[in-house]
């Protein structure tokens, strides 16, 4: 059996903008999201001073293909788990045969 799963990274970095308010904050942010990543988390805060720091945390969105065969779907399945690098998930696993 031949199936193909599509991975994606899993590394998070993050980024900071400060701002007077948290709309003001998160558009600095939104800004801020290179090409080729999606921003997935905003998190923000009001210490002391009044400003909004917001923390934005973002993650390539590229994606790639993984073949693996096996004689039945457990074991393509299994090949395919074990092709999958530590810092990747996988999004889905679709049969080819």
């Amino acid at each position: 059996m031949h199936i193909r799963g599509l991975i994606q990274s899993n590394v998070v970095d993050e980024i900071t903008a400060e701002a007077d308010d948290a709309q003001s904050a998160r558009a600095l942010i939104e800004a801020q999201v290179p090409d080729g990543y999606e921003l997935i988390q905003v998190h923000n805060s009001m210490p002391r001073g009044g400003r909004v720091i917001a923390t934005g945390r973002i993650r390539s969105a590229a994606t790639r293909e993984l073949d693996a065969e096996g004689q039945d779907y457990r074991s393509a399945r299994e090949a395919l788990e074990a092709s999958i690098p530590s810092d990747h998930r996988l999004l889905y696993v679709l049969s080819v045969d």
